[in-house]
């Protein structure tokens, strides 16, 4: 995936075309990505330009509502006096806010493409318990196994939850163990019970078997959406 400098909007020659231009060229770099169903980084990507135009539009909306106002007329029917609002001068401003203008439905809508994916393979992910549930879950194992094929690439995680005035902020980090191969006599139980025997430093392990019925992607699309519902629908 071609990425967008992250101070694309600014750098470099302020023109509408050759602004338009850099952007297309990112979208259709994400576009070509989300054809492959290769999620991220694109969809992170596109989320993070999105919010910092959002952002940097709500700013020039203060700077051109700042500007003074010009008498203009007077309305009989109510009686009220008429403004007129000074437009920013700054060739630059102008520039970046059509700019932002431009961008920000064309990054709403290529979004959306990406999510409709996300769903879609969302949907297609179940996550089941291997074993029992421990009392301790912030630190275990997950299998990420596509239905009908015998690959099963195992990960360690770690969730941890910082607690602040304002909110919780949960993170699930995964690090890559090994790739085994399922068959009758090893089974996901069978792999847990190595990972206890080699690791002994978690001898109770809650362990999670993600199964997709597709296959799809493992590192840029069925590892993120799985870290994503471990986060939201399993880990307490």
């Amino acid at each position: 995936m071609k990425d967008l400098n992250s101070n694309w909007i600014t750098e470099g020659l302020m023109d509408f075309e050759y602004k338009k231009y850099i952007l297309l060229a990112y979208l259709k770099s994400c576009r070509e990505s989300f054809e492959a169903t290769r999620l991220y980084p694109p969809l992170g990507s596109l989320v993070k330009h999105y919010n910092d135009l959002t952002e940097l539009n709500r700013s020039l909306e203060q700077l051109s509502n700042s500007f003074p106002k010009e008498l203009s007329g007077l309305d009989f029917k109510q009686l009220r006096l008429q403004y007129e609002e000074q437009k920013m001068k700054d060739e630059n401003v102008a520039a970046i806010s059509e700019v932002v203008e431009f961008a920000l439905p064309n990054l709403k809508e290529t979004i959306e493409e990406g999510r409709t994916i996300y769903d879609l393979v969302e949907k297609n992910i179940e996550i089941q318990l291997v074993g029992i549930m421990p009392v301790y879950s912030r630190d275990g194992y997950v299998m990420v196994h596509v239905d009908h094929t015998t690959d099963v690439h195992v990960f360690q995680y770690q969730h941890s939850v910082i607690v602040s005035a304002e909110e919780n902020l949960r993170s699930l980090t995964m690090n890559y163990i090994s790739r085994e191969v399922r068959s009758f006599s090893n089974s996901f139980e069978q792999i847990k019970l190595k990972l206890i025997s080699r690791f002994r430093d978690l001898p109770q392990p809650a362990t999670y078997l993600c199964i997709s019925k597709f296959e799809f992607p493992l590192m840029e699309t069925l590892l993120p959406v799985t870290k994503r519902l471990l986060l939201t629908k399993v880990l307490p």
